[in-house]
């Protein structure tokens, strides 16, 4: 069984795959520079990244490429732990196991192992090996060395505290409203620049991203957002197909280590619609097996939930006005609280933030009930006593296709809760979903195909 290494003592590993996998391996790594497979038992500790040397020649003992590899999210229904392949160095000349036997005493068959039978390199044979390829193969050897920095590089957030919570949140937030408009999230996270995090005053400091000059298209949100939205806040834009584009107003003159909570207002041009997600951080307690992440409520929760479930009666009070098609919802309340783990070390680099979000009602209703009691006392949210919850991908979903928000008379409710927040020390992000990243019914349909 593999297992965690020292990061001192670090050593990858020579794989090969079954012939029929080869082929694909080697072709999606040519053509796409990238490629996963699945990998037998789901207990194998790997490191954050790893460095895998490759076997792609059936019949003979060679190196054929280098690449990164990383954990993908799911199983794909197979139980199977999937990884993916990237950032490949592949061998116009392969390194034979009798070339490489010339320059030091190292056994390619030996040392080769499996999706299915997965083993280290030796620790001591590893660094000696990756120089003696750098040697036999000097045009790959920058290529080679920057592979092993990368390995290296703590890709997240990573650390404790109140800013870098406050970070962690912004990102996450910036990532469901990509997700919404169906713009690449895993692109954007890739390539964020962590290195920045100490120093960064939003997480728009991490991200590569497009400023927001024009000032008609700021003023065109400034109308959306009325006074919330104030000259003095960051601005950035994020592009997609079909002129889908995501724009995101952040306030980074406050320190963040002073802000005690991040709240999100989306709004979808589309659905001419308003969500405001809230934020809470949970934190792990013993559980009957192990630990478990779960939120102790506090006085202050329950003060804005009763806030909102009174503005919220007003606002069911206001009169309708006429609807049509894209005004249909599932649900027309705006509020939703993400209750969120607040580390997980083995998170991708593009990962959302794992957690449990539940609109008001669900919230209201569920402190209402015996299970809301924690074994060790007082009210807790969390997975062992609130198994129902929409997950990042169903809370994604029903906003994405308009299923869930208010219209504009839920507004001023929401501009209260933002304005009560503010003075308990919370600070808003702002967020405008231009296009629809919704399937088309034509496209529905050549689902079912």
């Amino acid at each position: 069984m593999a297992t965690k290494v020292d990061k001192d003592l670090y050593s990858g590993y020579l794989l090969a795959f079954e012939p029929r996998r080869t082929g694909k391996i080697w072709s999606s790594l040519y053509i796409d520079q990238e490629a996963s497979e699945s990998f037998s038992a789901m207990d194998w500790a790997f490191e954050y990244r790893e460095i895998a040397l490759l076997a792609l020649s059936p019949k003979r003992p060679e190196i054929s490429a280098l690449v990164l590899m990383e954990r993908m999210h799911g199983t794909g229904g197979t139980g199977k732990l999937k990884m993916r392949m990237h950032a490949p160095i592949l061998l116009d000349d392969p390194i034979s196991e009798a070339e490489l036997a010339q320059a030091m005493p190292f056994k390619i068959a030996e040392h080769t192992c499996s999706a299915e039978r997965l083993k280290r390199i030796p620790v001591p044979e590893w660094l000696p090996l990756l120089d003696c390829i750098k040697q036999l193969r000097p045009d790959i050897a920058e290529d080679l060395d920057s592979l092993i920095r990368r390995q290296k590089e703590v890709r997240r957030i990573v650390g404790e505290g109140t800013r870098l919570l406050r970070l962690m949140e912004q990102r996450d937030a910036i990532g469901l409203t990509l997700d919404m408009a169906s713009l690449d999230r895993q692109a954007v996270m890739r390539e964020a620049n962590y290195d920045k995090a100490d120093s960064a005053l939003s997480a728009l400091d991490l991200l590569d991203h497009e400023s927001l000059h024009e000032q008609d298209v700021i003023r065109q949100d400034q109308k959306i957002f009325e006074s919330l939205l104030t000259t003095d806040m960051r601005s950035a834009r994020f592009n997609g197909p079909g002129n889908r584009q995501v724009r995101v107003y952040i306030y980074d003159k406050k320190p963040l280590e002073t802000v005690l909570g991040i709240d999100l207002l989306i709004y979808q041009e589309s659905y001419k619609s308003f969500l405001l997600l809230q934020y809470k951080n949970m934190e792990q307690i013993p559980a009957k097996r192990g630990q478990t992440w779960s939120y102790l409520v506090d006085d202050q929760i329950h003060k804005q939930i009763t806030a909102m479930a009174a503005g919220v009666t007003a606002m069911q009070r206001q009169a309708d006005v006429p609807q049509g098609l894209n005004d249909w919802r599932l649900h027309s309340g705006p509020f939703y609280f993400k209750f969120c783990e607040t580390t997980r070390p083995n998170a991708r680099e593009d990962a959302l933030v794992r957690g449990i979000t539940l609109g008001l009602d669900h919230l209201t209703h569920f402190l209402t009930l015996p299970d809301a009691i924690g074994e060790h006392g007082g009210m807790r949210v969390g997975y062992d006593n609130c198994p129902r919850y929409l997950s990042n991908t169903q809370f994604v979903d029903l906003a994405r296709d308009g299923w869930i928000g208010c219209d504009q008379k839920g507004y001023q409710l929401i501009t209260k809760m933002l304005a009560a927040g503010k003075a308990g020390g919370k600070e808003a992000m702002f967020a405008v979903i231009q296009g629809t990243g919704a399937a088309s019914a034509s496209d529905r349909r050549k689902r079912r195909k």
